[in-house]
């Protein structure tokens, strides 16, 4: 699999079409697949390419199984949010969540091998990654739940740990679902393996990197297994990226009271970030049971973003959506076992297995 897939050999997404159908109504059914639309032959007959009866067999059937993955447990949040559990074809689950701002966050891996403290994605540790396929699939399946036209790879897992699977399907989503890389955001904890195959492929997302501290004894107790390297260089890396995208550097903060908001964290921050195209975007953390952090509140919150901006720096706090059923940053996790499919509005769903939930 290549690291840098080129806009020739860019990989199709859903190949099985092209052997059960024609290549224009291949198209049509890729079309309608990628953006979440039921595959009625009434589409193939208002676009003067009506189906044959084992055409329409061959489609159904395709309706039925034709994906790798599938929806086991879909928990809606009162915000509008739904988090979505999705089975792969090995019975593992990952996690993706359709939001009403029109994006999907979806996950890279089963699990995570970083092990940031604050986060339960890596509770139970790193599993395995998951293919383009695995990948592109979370976002079919979060637009059958609503408009989705930006994806953020910021669920479970550590995306530079796959970037070869992460980037194809940045390229797939471009190229069948019509989301440019400028609305595909790559998040990471840094390393300069990652920023060089970032730079190196033609289809470039957009980058945030989860700082999270500008101290490096603190970061480093923070994110464990995140790659060892000055967080100087880390940021001088992700700002050289970000001029070849043509966008800012998106710098996640996930405020932990009494840790990491601080007026000295502040400070540190614009002095690691002077001189580099930056938006610094602070998230009050989302409670994970049995971690032991408190988030920040949101005055703290308000007096470290303006702190920042202070030195000229870009700063946003974020609303996470999602928090009640467990969707929010930081609170997507591995589940395996029993998943309910119907789960009233407001309430998680349950799971019997390695998550103890």
């Amino acid at each position: 699999m290549k690291t840098s897939p080129t806009a020739d050999a860019t990989p199709r997404a859903l190949p099985a079409l092209e052997a059960l159908l024609p290549s224009q109504k291949a198209r049509i059914a890729r079309l309608l697949v990628m953006t979440g639309r039921a595959l009625d032959p009434a589409e193939f007959s208002a676009r003067a390419q009506a189906l044959n009866r084992d055409e329409a067999v061959r489609l159904a059937e395709f309706a039925r199984s034709g994906l790798c993955t599938s929806v086991e447990s879909r928990v809606p949040s009162t915000d509008g949010s739904v988090r979505l559990v999705v089975r792969l074809a090995d019975g593992e689950m990952a996690e993706a969540v359709a939001m009403p701002v029109r994006a999907a966050c979806v996950s890279t891996q089963v699990g995570c091998a970083v092990g940031c403290r604050f986060c339960a994605s890596g509770m139970f540790g790193l599993k395995r990654n998951l293919t383009a396929a695995e990948i592109v699939e979370q976002v079919i399946h979060a637009r059958r739940e609503m408009r989705i036209d930006r994806v953020v790879y910021m669920g479970m897992g550590e995306p530079s740990h796959n970037v070869a699977n992460v980037l194809e399907a940045v390229a797939i989503l471009k190229q069948d679902a019509g989301i440019g890389p400028a609305k595909q955001t790559f998040s990471t904890v840094g390393s300069a393996k990652a920023f060089a195959a970032l730079s190196a492929a033609s289809v470039k997302p957009c980058l945030a990197l989860s700082l999270h501290s500008a101290d490096e004894t603190i970061r480093r107790d923070l994110l464990p297994h995140a790659a060892d390297e000055p967080l100087a260089d880390l940021v001088a890396g992700a700002a050289r990226y970000t001029t070849l995208q043509k966008k800012p550097l998106m710098i996640e903060w996930a405020l932990l009271a009494g840790v990491n908001d601080r007026d000295e964290d502040a400070d540190q921050l614009a002095t690691l970030l002077r001189g580099a195209r930056a938006c610094v975007n602070f998230i009050r953390w989302n409670p994970v049971a049995g971690m032991p952090f408190a988030p920040t509140s949101f005055e703290r919150a308000v007096v470290m973003r303006e702190r920042v901006k202070s030195h000229g720096i870009l700063a946003t706090i974020r609303a996470s959506t999602g928090t009640d059923v467990d969707a929010a940053c930081g609170q997507l996790r591995r589940r395996s076992g029993i998943v309910t499919d119907a789960v009233a509005p407001g309430r998680s769903s349950t799971s019997i297995g390695s998550d103890g939930r």
